[in-house]
């Protein structure tokens, strides 16, 4: 049985994931696992914490064991599937990123808001941290995204790193979730130099891919990202792709990443998958 990881803070968007995660588990009989980071009221005083706080805190606690209870019943509601809490404590990123790895996950759901502007940026922190820092694909779900059957993605590609690898995982998760065709897409600013022609490479994809589910696109445009929301609102995928990557120094400083951008606005589904050198 496959394992879904659903992090959750009991917001009404954390429900909508939930949701996503349902459909999700029921297409490839998966068991979802609810997590629950809880970080404690911290102390004002670097001495024994008074009884009374003692008691608050405690309260506290079990405040949150009960909210952890309801949202489970609330997704138990919704499907057949099996279902496990954890509640851990400590910082809901590491203990995100621990779980994948102690429970062998196969997908994490987490929910974003997708709107672009400052709640966004605060809201989808963890989210973002999330898809940084895990080794499993990461399923980034917006708030006002349609829970739907996804049957067309759109892969935003750099052609950079190990590509061959990427798409292979990529269809494999394709034919897992009854995809039925995936647009790989590459935005090539018009300025920017190419060690190896992007349309080369396009040519050598397609010639290995023929027969796939799979089509290849290269595209020149002003700004990468701009290219990327236009395409995107013109051809109405269900969902995007995107492949995260190591970065160097000056990308980090200077260059917006395509992956925090989508992460922090996409309004339909996002699934950001590793890609190595």
């Amino acid at each position: 049985m496959k394992i879904i990881l659903l992090p959750t803070d009991f917001s009404a968007n954390a429900k909508h994931a939930a949701n996503f995660a349902v459909s999700l588990a029921e297409l490839i009989n998966a068991k979802i696992v609810i997590l629950h980071a809880y970080a404690p009221p911290v102390s004002t005083t670097p001495f024994v914490i008074p009884l009374p706080q003692q008691g608050l805190m405690q309260e506290a606690l079990e405040e949150t064991k009960d909210a952890l209870e309801e949202f489970k019943q609330f997704v138990t509601q919704q499907t057949s599937a099996e279902i496990e809490t954890k509640l851990v404590f400590g910082n809901a990123v590491d203990n995100i990123i621990e779980a994948t790895e102690k429970l062998e996950v196969d997908f994490v759901v987490i929910g974003s808001i997708g709107t672009g502007g400052i709640l966004s940026n605060i809201f989808g922190s963890t989210a973002l941290s999330v898809v940084q820092k895990a080794q499993i694909p990461v399923w980034v779900v917006p708030q006002n995204a349609k829970i739907q059957n996804i049957k067309n993605v759109l892969y935003t590609t750099d052609l950079e790193g190990d590509e061959i690898s990427c798409i292979n995982k990529l269809i494999k998760i394709s034919e897992l979730l009854g995809i039925e065709q995936t647009k790989a897409v590459h935005v090539k600013e018009y300025l920017t130099p190419e060690v190896f022609p992007s349309s080369d490479i396009i040519a050598m994809l397609e010639e290995e891919y023929q027969g796939e589910r799979i089509v290849f696109r290269n595209l020149h445009r002003d700004d990468t990202i701009t290219g990327i929301d236009t395409y995107i609102k013109n051809q109405k995928p269900d969902a995007v792709v995107v492949a995260q990557r190591p970065k160097g120094l000056l990308e980090r400083l200077f260059r917006e990443s395509v992956l925090k951008h989508l992460t922090l606005t996409s309004q339909i589904p996002l699934l950001v998958l590793q890609k190595k050198y």
